[in-house]
This record gives structure tokens, sequence and C-alpha cells, in this order.
């Protein structure tokens, strides 16, 4: 009788886990964006902005 139950109900639960999961990674990705350092941001937002001389002599080297 009990394991009809415990069978029945995890249709239930498994939305549930998924929802929150979801939303704790969402979460983990925003507290990371908003805890950078300023310098940190400022690299990532001129990436694709600088010039290509460090980047051509990295492949080049290879």
């Amino acid at each position: 009788m009990f394991k009809r139950i415990i069978y029945d109900d995890w249709t239930s639960i498994v939305p549930l886990i998924s929802f929150w999961l979801t939303f704790g990674v969402f979460l983990a990705i925003v507290v990371r964006a908003l805890l950078l350092k300023k310098t940190t941001v400022h690299h990532m937002e001129n990436l694709p902005l600088e010039d290509g001389d460090n980047a051509n002599t990295q492949l080049a080297s290879k």
C-alpha cells in the first residue's frame, strides 16, 4: 500500500525540483554578475573592441 502512495506522488515533486534547481542556477549567475569587480567588468566589456595585436601574436606562436 505504501509503495503505491510513494510512486503515485513522485510526479508532483519532479516539477518542483526542476524549478528550484533552475531558479538556484539563475540566482547564482545573477549574484556572481553583481559581485564582479569593476576592473573585471571593464575588461570584459572591452574584449570585443580590443585591438587584435595580442590575438595575432598568440596565434602565430602556436
